[in-house]
């Protein structure tokens, strides 16, 4: 006998489900005693969480901070603990990771463009990243549908930075157009559905992204969009949109969810998502509140609102 109805609703769905992805996003600890707390409160329930999983999916900000050996020890200790689920990880880049490289071109070192994270799982079998960090995008080909990435990214020799919400100041040397963020869109247009996952939001989100927005308008075929970076509950940051999990792309019926944060100092909770694929364009989406081990709530979707009809109004 389960708890609650979400319980019994997720049970069904496990049966239904065709995969099943964790998303999480934002630990962003410079402490590692809260890092090491808030990562085994998550782990730890989901251990007791029943169904199988396919992947999970890592949206940035594994770490903060310029003390490399605080962030090693941070990253040790997340490889450890994910490593031990024996699953796909699908990582992106997020603002913090970048401090290292920031911190060390702001005290002289021109030369240095590393990411201690990026560094660390690049090569591990298990980890799937952009090839190059000076890369964007990367995707995973599912059977039934696509998963497009987008990452922070910058160059090798730290002369230029793509992160954070807005688009780098023109001769900052930054190398990529509007036209190369719509080239990746319009690869993956056609008919097999498209699930975008990206630190940031796309404009219509929480602290949405500049870089994202170069993107509109999406095609049809894109479903959903699954990003971090606002902690929901952080109204330092959030602002007014401080509980807003669920948010639709501006002008599309295209609908995106804030499933940060792992950090418990500036998030209500210990939080991250489930994303279910079912079939035929359906899928749900499942958030988690960890310290608590219960459901907060979920959200499931057959078709959009676009392919209802247009507007009476507007037929002929």
């Amino acid at each position: 006998m389960t708890d609650n109805f979400i319980d019994t609703i997720f049970q069904e769905a496990t049966k239904r489900a065709h995969t099943r992805f964790w998303v999480i996003s934002d630990l962003q600890q410079g402490v590692y005693e809260r890092a090491e707390r808030y990562m085994s409160f998550a782990i730890n329930d989901l251990n007791n969480i029943p169904g199988k999983l396919d992947g999970v999916c890592y949206l940035g900000d594994a770490s903060e901070g310029t003390d490399l050996a605080n962030i090693n020890r941070m990253i040790d200790m997340q490889l450890e603990k994910l490593d031990s689920l024996a699953l796909p990880i699908y990582y992106t880049i997020g603002n913090h990771e970048t401090e290292y490289c920031r911190f060390c071109r702001k005290n002289g070192d021109l030369t240095n463009g590393r990411l201690p994270f990026y560094d660390a799982v690049r090569n591990r079998p298990n980890w799937h990243v952009v090839k190059s960090q000076e890369d964007f995008w990367f995707s995973e080909e599912m059977p039934e549908y696509t998963m497009l990435f987008f990452s922070d990214h910058l160059a090798k020799d730290g002369s230029w930075i793509g992160f954070y919400e807005k688009l780098p100041q023109a001769g900052s040397g930054y190398p990529y157009t509007k036209a190369d963020w719509e080239a990746v869109r319009d690869r993956f247009a056609g008919d097999k559905p498209v699930f975008t996952f990206s630190h940031y939001a796309f404009p219509g989100g929480n602290r949405e992204s500049e870089f994202l927005g170069q993107m509109l308008p999406l095609p049809k075929n894109y479903r959903a969009h699954f990003h971090g970076h606002a902690h929901i509950g952080d109204a330092v940051w959030a602002g007014k949109n401080l509980y807003r999990q669920i948010a639709a792309v501006d002008d599309h019926p295209i609908v995106q969810f804030d499933v940060s944060s792992l950090d418990h100092w500036r998030g209500t909770t210990v939080r991250s998502a489930f994303f279910d694929y079912y079939g035929d364009g359906e899928y749900g989406v499942f958030f988690r509140d960890h310290v608590n081990a219960r459901w907060e709530q979920f959200f499931v979707s057959s078709h959009d609102a676009r392919d209802a009809c247009i507007p009476e109004q507007f037929q002929k």
